[in-house]
Parts: C-alpha cells; structure tokens; sequence
C-alpha cells in the first residue's frame, strides 16, 4: 500500500516499550495506536513514560509519520523529540474532546467542533508562556471550551468561543467575592493573548 510521509505531532501514552527491539507503542489521545522506533537519546524517556502509563503519564512525540491514503496514520518512521507532558497540557486535553459527540451532556450538550480545537490548541501553544500555570480544561454545553486557573485566592473562568475566535474572562476574588472583574477578549488579536498573560502572572506572583 502506497504510504505518504509527514512531520507530525503525536500527545498520548506509552503503551509497549520494547528495549531488545528499540520500539515502542504510542496511543494518541485521539486517534489510532502507532509503533515506532526508540531513539537511544530519548530511551530513558520512554521507559519513564511506559512505568507511568497506568497513572495516564503522557508524551508529545514530534517526527515523520507515515500515512496512508485516506489520510490515516500507520506508524512514525523516525522519532526527532520526545518529552513528558503537563498533567494539565491543553493541547492533550483538547484531544480529548475530539471523540464527543452531540448530545454528550444528558442529550442536550454539543461536541466541540475539531477546527475549533485546531485553532484553540494551535493558539495557545503559540501565544501561552510555557512558564505560567495552566489551567483545568472543560468543554461547555454549548460546543465552546472553559479554561479555570486557581491562583490562590483568585479564580479565573474564561470561556472561548470556538466559532467567533472570542472569550468572556471572569476574575474573582474569594476574599471579596463581589468585587469582579470581566473583559471580552478577541483571540485573534495578539494584543489580546498579552493581556491575558500579563494577568495571570500578576495572579501568579501575587499567590506567591
């Protein structure tokens, strides 16, 4: 069968390592299982990960898939990094909602739509400082995604609108619960995710 190569990257968990043959088994968060080969450089992370894989331990493997036809992935060829993931990893997590269908929530809830999570989890690995907390993930009723810091006395709920690109952020404050603060966000706009940012290290530093 005809196969296409492609750079690629995979999130999800280690579910074979093999160290006689160098191989391993990769299970996407969404999608099918993948062998590949073990670099000897990244060894020792594979074996962490598969020790971890009943605790859901995860890996971002970056390298040259092969691919079918149909456009559906085989097997990597060659592996050029691999590292452990953040429990909270938003890009894992928004994998996780690509199997939801219609009706998830008692009937009533909409599945997010897969360009939605493309673009969202492309945004956020471009635009969110891998030094700053992340937050809990959560897919809303209505198809759109919810990201919640906890910052010590400071709550953070921030709603996304996977079709118009806009968020309404909501910041609270436990110790005066009435005093809110809110702002409607266009993640488009560059302007916009500095804001962001700039917010939840001042709610960073201040938790300190």
């Amino acid at each position: 069968m005809a196969t296409i190569k492609q750079n690629v990257i995979l999130r999800g968990t280690v579910t074979e390592a093999d160290k006689s043959r160098m191989t391993f088994k990769l299970q996407p968060v969404y999608g099918p299982n993948v062998s590949a080969p073990i670099p000897e450089q990244h060894l020792q992370t594979i074996i962490e990960a598969f020790s971890g894989f009943r605790e859901s331990a995860r890996v971002v493997v970056q390298g040259t898939g092969l691919y079918d036809l149909r456009g559906c992935i085989s097997s990597l060829q060659s592996i050029s990094h691999v590292s452990l993931l953040n429990p909270l990893d938003v890009p894992a997590r928004l994998d996780e909602f690509r199997s939801m269908k219609d009706g998830w929530l008692e009937g009533q809830g909409v599945a997010p739509a897969h360009t939605g999570l493309d673009w969202l989890s492309a945004s956020f690995e471009r635009n969110f400082p891998g030094d700053l907390p992340l937050p809990y993930v959560f897919p809303t009723p209505e198809g759109g995604i919810e990201a919640e810091w906890r910052l010590g006395p400071h709550s953070v709920i921030f709603e996304i609108d996977l079709d118009t690109h806009r968020g309404d952020w909501l910041e609270v404050d436990k110790r005066h619960p009435d005093d809110e603060r809110s702002k409607e966000l266009d993640l488009n706009e560059d302007s916009d995710w500095e804001w962001i940012t700039s917010e939840i290290r001042r709610l960073t530093n201040a938790a300190i």
